[in-house]
């Protein structure tokens, strides 16, 4: 089995790309406009999709810096810049609701103190699929829980649990010129099947909810990574680019 280290180094840093910060922006504004019930915007939750596909991109190559510069990746270093990133502000907005909740807010919604602790646990997709909540019901919602948003950010730690051993794993396997970029792909293809067979078992709520379901949306990310990093952005990159923007607001 490959040996993962777990001794602390300098983190890989990334070229601040503005571009980037524009997608973000698109995504969110989807997102919002989703949740205000516009019915012009009735699949604004693809900006959900967009972010964790960049997710997939940004976190998959600063992992292949580093096993680009040390050999290895470590375990340590990678959940230590997870955490704070993280914990800070999660921290503050969970307390912040468990005070609230104290003082008598959210006396309309059931279930804040299992909506904290699965939270919390970094399970928040999982309860709502259990609840039986239906992605619908996020719609212009009157009631909206105060910590809805936590379900797709569980369904990002639940992913890089594994990716970073799965990753090292990939690379060290790989023969190919491009180290990483046959498997990550093949990885890819095989979880873009997954919410077809999540569907047809378990329905169209368990496709939203479902972590195995929403893997393939940041491998994405994760292949562009492989394939494009160390390389120049070709020229037709921009335009291709501009088309995708345009299919993500169509």
């Amino acid at each position: 089995m490959a040996r993962v280290e777990t001794t602390q180094r300098p983190p890989a840093r990334l070229e601040y790309v503005p571009a980037i910060d524009g997608l973000r922006a698109v995504a969110v504004t989807l997102v919002l406009l989703f949740h205000g019930g516009w019915e012009l915007f009735r699949g604004g939750y693809v900006g959900v999709s967009l972010f964790f596909t960049l997710s997939g991109y940004l976190i998959t190559t600063l992992l292949l810096a580093e096993h680009a510069g040390t050999g290895s990746i470590s375990f340590g270093a990678f959940f230590s810049r997870r955490v704070k990133r993280l914990l800070p502000a999660s921290a503050v907005c969970l307390a912040g609701v468990v005070l609230l909740s104290l003082a008598g807010n959210f006396s309309t919604n059931e279930g804040v103190g299992g909506d904290v602790a699965a939270s919390a646990l970094q399970v928040a997709n999982w309860r709502a699929l259990g609840r039986g909540q239906s992605y619908a019901d996020l719609i212009g919602a009157a009631r909206p829980g105060p910590l809805d948003h936590f379900w797709s950010l569980s369904i990002e730690e639940q992913f890089y649990w594994l990716w970073p051993l799965t990753l090292l794993v990939i690379l060290r396997r790989s023969r190919s010129r491009r180290p990483g970029a046959v498997g990550v792909t093949a990885l890819a293809a095989g979880a873009a099947v997954v919410p077809c067979v999540v569907r047809a078992g378990w329905g169209a709520d368990a496709v939203y909810w479902a972590t195995p379901a929403r893997f393939g949306e940041i491998l994405v990310g994760a292949v562009l990574a492989v394939w494009m990093t160390g390389r120049p952005w070709p020229r037709w990159g921009t335009w291709v680019g501009w088309l995708g923007l345009a299919a993500v607001c169509a």
